[in-house]
């Protein structure tokens, strides 16, 4: 059977549970004070007989000290109302006046003597009060009666005016706390129906007021990640278009006889759909990138190796450029635990970047050195006009030229340095951007050095 409270509000639950806490509170309360006060007042009057008692044995002593005796005292007493209210025992331990007229005359022990109440008389006499009268103490009068029953009355009018002032100020504090939880859940069933741009405005600066501010970061960021995922799939999808326009052109005027077949047309054919190839290569790279899914084979590979394949690789292209490249290799860079073929593709593509940068005559520096005992730091620096300061912190997102006047095929589809960046931090290394007091621009990507032991050692070069 399902529990009938969790139908309740979250408001009424709470309010709920502060009236029965203030209801038992002050019930508790009541009984409390009540008897206390009772006690308090009975102990009064206990304490009353008590100064009745010693003006009545003050009266005894004085009838003593006249007759010479307390013959009679006794029978006096008993004929009154209270009747004899204590054992009285003189200093020979004689008792001398006692509710048990049995007892006069009676000799008691010292323990008992020891445990009475002494009354010294003004004869220097020692008398000494054993007990006092069995059974509960007089009913109260219509005074003490009346008393109580107005303390009772004003205990229930403090305990209710108490009551309705908590309850009273439990609504307020609870309207305090649900009204901003109200617009939480509001703006949040906002951002469910696709409202990322919602925001809640508290001003507090509590735990309701932190959980707002962090519903907000998270409301951003949501915002956030939706602009770049449309902005992204906006790209992909002009990126394709480009090359897939263009072949489809090509074949189209080759089907109706308006393109003459030749070796030219082909060969254009062929490098549009190589950069087809290469985006849909690229992309597919990101998303296992995304997905932590990316394929990396480390082991221990002299850098100056991945270097010189590097070389060999666009040293025609930069022949061609008229782009000298100038090598910095520093020899106290140990082996590098890497995958080789992916270190080689982040060169590469910071190289290919570089190469596109960098004007006619024009050089490259390519810089390895040990930056501490934890990284190494490779650098590729070009004498180009270097990245504007907002690109900077923007050159590795997707789709992002610095330069906006290339085009796909003049300047790539802007994944190169994403594609790097993703395969260094696949490394647990990282990336970053920079301009030279020199001028030009400088990408450096730091890797760990592994710890040293035999097997690096082995895979030094010979």
């Amino acid at each position: 059977m399902r529990n009938p409270l969790r139908r309740l509000s979250f408001q009424t639950k709470l309010l709920s549970s502060f009236a029965v806490v203030i209801v038992l509170a002050t019930i508790a309360g009541y009984v409390f004070i009540n008897q206390s006060v009772g006690r308090a007042f009975s102990n009064f009057a206990v304490q009353r007989l008590s100064l009745e008692d010693q003006l009545l044995i003050q009266l005894i002593a004085n009838h003593y000290l006249r007759s010479g005796s307390v013959e009679g005292v006794a029978e006096v007493l008993g004929r009154s109302q209270r009747g004899v209210p204590f054992t009285l025992v003189d200093a020979a331990r004689t008792v001398i006046v006692s509710p048990d007229p049995r007892l006069v005359g009676k000799q008691v022990g010292e323990d008992e003597v020891r445990q009475g109440q002494r009354v010294i008389l003004p004869s220097g006499e020692t008398w000494t009060v054993l007990q006092r009268m069995p059974g509960p103490p007089p009913a109260f009068g219509g005074l003490e009666r009346g008393f109580l029953l107005t303390t009772k009355r004003a205990l229930w009018f403090a305990g209710f005016t108490a009551g309705a002032a908590g309850l009273l100020l439990a609504i307020l504090l609870l309207r305090q706390t649900t009204s901003p939880l109200r617009r939480l859940e509001a703006a949040t069933r906002r951002i469910a129906e696709g409202h990322l741009d919602e925001r809640v405005h508290l001003d507090s600066s509590d735990e309701i007021g932190r959980l707002a501010m962090s519903f907000n970061d998270m409301a951003a960021s949501l915002e956030s990640a939706e602009q770049a995922k449309q902005r992204m799939i906006a790209d992909i999808a002009h990126e394709l278009r480009t090359p897939l326009s263009a072949v489809r052109s090509a074949l189209e005027g080759l089907r109706d006889g308006l393109i003459e077949p030749s070796q030219a047309t082909f060969t254009a054919l062929h490098d549009r759909l190589l950069l087809f190839t290469r985006l849909v290569n690229d992309l597919h790279q990101l998303a296992l990138a995304d997905a932590g899914q990316l394929s990396i084979e480390k082991r221990p590979t002299p850098l100056a190796a991945i270097l010189e394949g590097i070389v060999d690789t666009v040293g025609a292209e930069m022949e061609d450029a008229e782009i000298t490249l100038v090598e910095e290799i520093d020899p106290d860079v140990p082996t590098l635990d890497v995958d080789p073929h992916r270190i080689e593709q982040v060169l590469l593509n910071l190289l290919s970047n570089a190469i596109r940068h960098t004007p006619s005559g024009g050089e490259i520096r390519l810089v390895a050195r040990r930056d501490s005992d934890a990284a190494v730091v490779i650098s590729v620096c070009d004498s180009g006009p270097g990245l504007p300061p907002d690109a900077l912190e923007r050159v590795f997102e997707r789709f992002y030229r610095a330069d906006t006047a290339r085009s796909s095929e003049d300047g790539g589809a802007g994944l190169g340095l994403s594609i790097a960046k993703a395969l260094v931090e696949a490394h647990g290394g990282r990336v970053w951007a920079e301009n030279a007091p020199q001028g030009g621009a400088c990408f450096h990507v730091a890797l760990p050095i592994p710890p040293s032991g035999p097997e690096q050692e082995s895979a030094a070069p010979e």
